[in-house]
């Protein structure tokens, strides 16, 4: 009796093992003749009753498809604070030869997908006369499209801040292009300042006169010139070139900052021409990293 209780329970056990470790055995077919497509085989029905599916690997619940990549938030936070690789310069451009970086970088006013430019001179200077016909030659058909030309006329001291208002007047007035070399040439050709200097000091009342009459003369009304050449918006337009004036350390004319960053200069460049080049292939590196 004990032998028979004994194989019976034996029996149970290694049916029980079966069904969790590998499903039943599918039955057996013959072969297709040879050349015939492999018809689906259905595997037969088990003879004893359905068992509960093997259970596959473990799972989380998630699968491949599901699944997303997580970044943590210090890996995120040194990816976004990572510099972008800097576009290269032609060889010939050498960094502390041809250009020099201002200690910090300054704000710039441009938009998205355009680079600064910033010509910085001054009227009484005899190098920024020799300059400006090329720099407009270069503002008009030169440059590229996405470079915006910006002119700021240093502020050192009064002789240069009342020439500066005579600068933002022509500009407020919208005369840029039709005056602005006709000023360099009455200094440098025809020898007549228009700031009038006496004892040391500008002589504010003869200057205004002889700015005055020297505008009229180009086409601008005397009613344009009262409301505009000592306006708020004149003498805001002066202070803030004389910040700039310090913070781009502009100890001479005439001088240009790429995207408020790098200095540069006809001399420093090489020459003229290359001054230009220059010019074009630094804005091409600011907007290649942006």
């Amino acid at each position: 009796m004990n032998r028979t209780i004994a194989c019976a329970l034996l029996a149970l056990g290694l049916a029980a093992c079966g069904s969790r470790e590998a499903p039943p055995p599918a039955a057996e077919t013959a072969a297709p003749p040879a050349g015939q497509p492999t018809a689906a085989v259905t595997p037969a029905e088990p003879a004893t009753p359905a068992q509960p599916a093997a259970e596959g690997p473990a799972s989380d619940g998630e699968s491949v498809d599901d699944a997303t990549v997580s970044v943590s938030p210090i890996a995120d936070a040194v990816a976004a604070n990572t510099p972008v690789p800097q576009a290269s310069l032609p060889s010939k451009w050498r960094e502390g030869q041809h250009f020099a970086p201002l200690p910090a970088a300054q704000p710039v006013s441009v938009g998205p997908g355009e680079v600064e430019v910033t010509e910085i001179f001054w009227y009484g200077c005899g190098h920024c006369f020799t300059l400006e016909p090329r720099l407009e030659a270069w503002e008009k058909n030169g440059k590229p499209a996405y470079v915006r030309l910006i002119r700021l006329p240093v502020v050192w001291n009064e002789v240069a801040r009342e020439d500066a208002r005579l600068f933002y007047t022509i500009e407020a007035l919208g005369k840029l292009d039709e005056v602005n070399l006709a000023v360099f040439r009455e200094l440098h050709v025809n020898r007549n300042p228009l700031t009038v200097v006496a004892g040391n000091r500008v002589d504010t009342a003869a200057t205004e006169k002889k700015t005055r009459d020297f505008l009229l003369s180009h086409g601008v009304s005397a009613e344009d010139f009262g409301r505009t050449y000592r306006s708020f918006a004149i003498e805001s337009k002066i202070r803030q070139a004389e910040n700039l004036s310090r913070r781009y350390m502009a100890d001479h004319t005439p001088m240009a900052v790429v995207q408020g960053k790098y200095m540069t200069d006809v001399s420093m460049a090489g020459g003229l021409d290359q001054f230009f080049e220059l010019l074009g292939d630094l804005a091409a590196r600011e907007r290649a990293a942006r």
